[in-house]
């Protein structure tokens, strides 16, 4: 559960944020006059997520595991899904920043 609970986070992320762009585009939320309140909501759920995964790959390069065994293997493996995870879910809202809401 662990190997892909960055991906789901990132998952998630893009599901919000492209189903909120969507909706709020289709429904004529956003006007090219005034693009700031959608702009803002979707930057803002942007963080929340980016947080989210941030804070996933921290508890995993913090988290203590008690079977040695499986020291090396997942943890390395969870922590290299999990920044993979972050980097992505961070990537993902590049186009906020670089073009119009609603064009």
């Amino acid at each position: 559960m662990l190997l892909v609970a960055a991906f789901l986070i990132w998952s998630l992320a893009f599901i919000a944020l492209y189903g909120v762009h969507g909706v709020a585009c289709a429904a004529g939320w956003a006007s090219v006059q005034n693009p700031w309140p959608l702009r803002l909501t979707l930057i803002g759920l942007w963080l929340v997520m980016t947080s989210a995964a941030a804070a996933f790959a921290l508890w995993t390069w913090k988290r203590p595991i008690k079977d040695q065994a499986a020291q090396g293997f997942l943890r390395t493996a969870t922590l290299a899904v999990a920044v993979i995870g972050a980097v992505s879910t961070a990537w993902l809202g590049a186009p906020l920043f670089l073009v119009r809401v609603c064009a």
